[in-house]
């Protein structure tokens, strides 16, 4: 419960309020998935209706993709689970949580740019257009492997970057 009431704190209360009303109630569609270790506080999607939902709000895609053997994946969970950051940020997008195993990652080229390799996060626009340039530039980021990632800090350099980069297309053309 303590490490529940640490990140709320950070939250506001209407973002809090809709994370327990969501991970209590739950719905039972695409909108109240598993998890998967990776934090009951944020708001993850299916495949599907997350890129839906993209197109309807208008918000980037985030597209985390793992395995439940994977030891790399279970070393970014816990991590992953308590950033404070993070769970703030990922109210600027539709956040999507599938294993590695899934057909419909596995049959789809688009989610393997560059292998197929776990943890790898992948973003999209809202119109589901892979972002090629938002990957990991951290000084010990793998150049071969440029969407794994192992520490929140380096999710959290790329998921700003496409928030500025979000921002500044969407100034770009009302300024036209």
């Amino acid at each position: 419960m303590k490490q529940y009431l640490k990140y709320l704190t950070g939250l506001s209360l209407f973002t809090a309020a809709n994370h327990v009303v969501s991970i209590v109630l739950g719905n039972g569609d695409e909108t109240n998935i598993s998890d998967y270790g990776f934090g009951k506080a944020y708001k993850w999607r299916g495949l599907n209706g997350g890129f839906e939902e993209a197109k309807q709000t208008g918000k980037p895609v985030f597209l985390l993709i793992h395995k439940t053997t994977c030891p790399a994946c279970h070393n970014l969970k816990e991590k992953f689970s308590l950033s404070i950051k993070l769970i703030d940020l990922s109210n600027h997008f539709v956040m999507i949580n599938m294993e590695n195993s899934s057909e419909a990652i596995t049959k789809n080229g688009r989610y393997t740019p560059d292998g197929t390799y776990v943890p790898r996060i992948l973003f999209f626009n809202s119109n589901g257009e892979f972002i090629p340039d938002a990957y990991n530039r951290h000084p010990d980021a793998d150049p071969d492997h440029k969407y794994f990632y192992s520490s929140p800090m380096q999710i959290i350099d790329v998921m700003q970057q496409v928030i500025d980069n979000k921002e500044n297309n969407s100034h770009k053309k009302s300024s036209k």
